[in-house]
């Protein structure tokens, strides 16, 4: 697929993915060292393996984006973020700011270090202003207790003894009336 669109999808190029590997730590998946990683995420610029892109996906797309190189179609922005990160550079970065090589993936990626890391590598590619601070975790704030509903359709289920008998009793006395 082909666009003069700058945001159109198309398949990466072959020199682009060749590019990705010359870039430090990319010719390992970036979370388990299998050798030719061939999945990745333009939301941190790196290279995994099929098994870790499993791991990825499970975070959720507002976490990590999971692409195959050569099965799915980027984006021209998405390619150049991949060509701005790579393994290492993701790996040295998250260590700086306090994530131990050997946390899991959702330890590593879910983590204020990424995210500052995320919005570090869009904002390189974009000409922007690096972030440098760690953004402040959002703490929900606690919302007042609900009020229990009252009226129509908010009622227990009738118990046994009550007055009420269901759709299936009344068949069955029917049933039974017919019967005799």
């Amino acid at each position: 697929m082909s666009s003069s669109s700058s945001t159109s999808n198309y398949e990466m190029k072959s020199e682009d993915f060749e590019y990705l590997q010359t870039l430090p730590g990319n010719r390992l998946c970036v979370d388990c060292g299998v050798v030719k990683p061939d999945w990745g995420t333009p939301t941190y610029g790196i290279l995994f393996c099929f098994k870790c892109s499993g791991h990825h996906r499970g975070l959720g797309t507002h976490i990590s984006f999971v692409r195959s190189i050569t099965m799915d179609a980027w984006t021209p922005p998405q390619v150049e973020r991949m060509k701005a990160g790579g393994n290492d550079r993701c790996n040295e970065f998250l260590q700086r700011h306090g994530v131990s090589s050997t946390a899991s993936i959702r330890e590593k990626y879910d983590s204020p270090a990424a995210e500052l890391y995320k919005e570090a590598l869009k904002a390189r590619t974009e000409g922007r202003p690096e972030p440098t601070e760690l953004p402040k975790k959002i703490v929900p704030k606690k919302s007042p207790q609900k009020k229990k509903m009252e009226g129509f359709g908010s009622s227990p289920p009738p118990s046994s003894g009550s007055c009420f008998m269901d759709f299936f009793t009344v068949r069955r006395m029917r049933f039974v009336r017919d019967m005799t």
